[in-house]
């Protein structure tokens, strides 16, 4: 069968998340420091807030959005701020935090190469993260996003391939996923039966079960990687 479209993992993948994150968290704290003034934590010390809520709610875990909003919305509850008052705030400030979460420095090459493949396939993302391909500006090459929080369960999960594979009425040998980390991107996609193909992560040491069918070591690489499953899954 012929390949028609092609899946993303995001963070790692087609950018580095962790200054990412650093960055909104900072922005995120001068804001609160900014509207909320009488709030007695900062992002730090928000983060022994996290298991508490988790053990109460085990399915904010599954929700990576709204278990920050709630953890602010907590802080802020904890800091005498009326619950009414604390909900309008955590609701701005996560707002705040998602503006700079999707303010992402694209690996070299990771733009020109996608907009190169959506002249022929079909593309869309498929994260356990929270970035937005419209903040981000990819929805004129993206035609469709799923998340861990939108479909209920993260990857490993099958549950985002399967969204992905009938939101675009496609066979898993029709669609190629590609991503950064060894379980949660090439075992996973696989064990649907997707293709794959691994963008080697330096800083990743954990290896999968399986064998990506194209491993490459820049994003830049991937245009010709895509040609050659093209191909092998052609003859």
């Amino acid at each position: 069968m012929v390949i028609k479209v092609i899946a993303f993992d995001l963070d790692d993948t087609l950018w580095a998340v962790k200054p990412v994150i650093i960055r909104a968290e900072q922005h995120l704290d001068s804001w609160l420091k900014t509207h909320v003034p009488e709030l007695q934590y900062d992002v730090h010390s928000m983060r022994d807030l996290r298991h508490e809520l988790l053990r109460q709610e085990p399915e904010l875990g599954k929700k990576i959005t709204e278990l920050r909003r709630r953890i602010i919305q907590q802080a802020m509850h904890m800091s005498d701020i009326s619950s009414h008052r604390a909900t309008h705030l955590s609701n701005e400030a996560i707002e705040a935090f998602l503006t700079a979460r999707n303010d992402i420095r694209f690996f070299d090459g990771a733009l020109a190469s996608l907009e190169q493949l959506s002249t022929r396939y079909t593309l869309g993302a498929l994260s356990n993260g929270n970035a937005d391909i419209k903040r981000i500006g990819l929805e004129g090459i993206f035609t469709f996003a799923f998340s861990a929080e939108s479909v209920g369960a993260p990857k490993p999960d099958p549950r985002l391939f399967h969204a992905a594979l009938a939101h675009t009425k496609t066979d898993p040998s029709e669609m190629i996923y590609v991503g950064d980390d060894p379980r949660l991107d090439v075992d996973a996609a696989k064990s649907v039966g997707l293709h794959t193909i691994w963008v080697k992560n330096p800083e990743r040491t954990e290896v999968g079960d399986t064998i990506a069918d194209e491993t490459i070591d820049n994003i830049r690489d991937l245009p010709a990687a895509v040609a050659r499953l093209q191909d092998r899954n052609a003859s």
